[in-house]
């Protein structure tokens, strides 16, 4: 991408996963930068999205030991989840936006789609278990949009099928500093750890999108009159994952 001088929207996501995985996926090598709209700047490194089952939070690995089926990767980046359950026997398609993601993770062995929650591929077919891993639950977005893509995904779920989720909770983590932009969202009007965010990396940027953090009883709440049922939470520090049941 030509610099500018100033940021440019584009797959700033697949862009950082590609140069990663071309430098051998080594971790202080490339990072992505997390802006939020009040100002705050995090970076993380791109060597997470590669890591191996060993290296994953315990709660995830909990998840992992669930898994049954066919399973449908939504938000699969790399692949990091997704190999590890096909390299089980899993039947798994992955699906991401970001097409620099599906080149990297079609390239690892997975086999990966364009795709988001809401606008899955039409041959996809139906699945057993759905992935919202690697805290992809803030894919939820808010509590309406959330309602929408739990919609969707439970179209593409049998009955008695699962959602395997992971989170951390708002309350927890949005504490010092960051408690002044909890109390922002719970005044506008918005989900406490509904958060405003867009991705960075050099000159390229994503547009801003919405990111839900949310508590296990926040999540219960959201599922409530949906096709899915909270079946079993397993908690490690602020993160969790959650086992949703299509009924």
């Amino acid at each position: 991408m030509e610099a500018s001088g100033k940021p440019v929207i584009g797959d700033t996501f697949g862009e950082a996963l590609t140069r990663c995985w071309k430098a051998g996926a080594q971790r202080g090598v490339v990072h992505e930068i997390i802006e939020r709209d009040d100002g705050f700047i995090a970076v993380g490194d791109v060597a997470a999205y590669f890591a191996d089952r060993d290296e994953w939070p315990p709660a995830e690995q909990w998840a992992a030991d669930l898994v049954t089926g066919r399973v449908l990767d939504v938000g699969c980046g790399a692949g990091r989840q997704g190999l590890v359950l096909a390299q089980a026997g899993h039947n798994v398609l992955g699906i991401d936006p970001s097409p620099g993601a599906i080149a990297v993770a079609t390239e690892r062995g997975l086999n990966a789609s364009f795709g988001t929650a809401t606008n899955i591929p039409a041959d996809a077919g139906t699945f057993d278990t759905v992935l919202l891993l690697g805290n992809n639950l803030g894919l939820l977005e808010s509590h309406e949009s959330a309602r929408v893509l739990l919609n969707h995904l439970a179209s593409v779920t049998r009955r008695g099928g699962q959602l395997l989720g992971s989170s951390r909770d708002p309350h927890v983590i949005y504490t010092g500093d960051h408690f002044a932009y909890l109390q922002r969202n719970v005044q506008a009007g918005r989900m406490p750890g509904q958060t405003r965010l867009r991705l960075r990396d050099g000159f390229s940027t994503t547009g801003w999108f919405d990111y839900l953090y949310v508590s296990p009883t926040e999540l219960a709440e959201i599922v409530e009159g949906t096709p899915w049922q909270l079946a079993a939470v397993e908690e490690n520090g602020v993160d969790f994952c959650a086992r949703l049941v299509r009924m």
